[in-house]
């Protein structure tokens, strides 16, 4: 492994910490809106994971390219799925 590859690897980490910082220091607020705030700080920890699981398939398992980039993809999207599910919810509460 090169170093531009450790450094890559060092910033996924970095990111899935971030995503569980985030989610672990989210405000405490109730109700569809805690719940919206919720489902959308997952999302973020899963595009968070979709970028380390993308550089230890490709540094470590040496998965094909094509096949990684594929995976990582799907992973993004339903990470942003999460989130979008989230602002649904949080849109929902602020109507009600």
């Amino acid at each position: 492994m090169d170093l531009l590859q450790i450094t890559a690897f060092l910033l996924d980490i970095l990111l899935v910490f971030a995503a569980i910082v985030a989610f672990q220091t989210r405000p405490r607020i109730g109700g569809e809106l805690a719940k919206g705030l919720s489902i959308l700080l997952i999302g973020v920890v899963i595009l968070g994971f979709a970028h380390f699981i993308e550089s230890v398939l490709f540094a470590f398992l040496d998965v094909d390219l094509e096949i990684n980039e594929v995976i990582h993809r799907l992973l993004v999207g339903f990470g942003f799925l999460w989130v979008i599910f989230g602002f649904v919810t949080m849109n929902r509460a602020f109507r009600e």
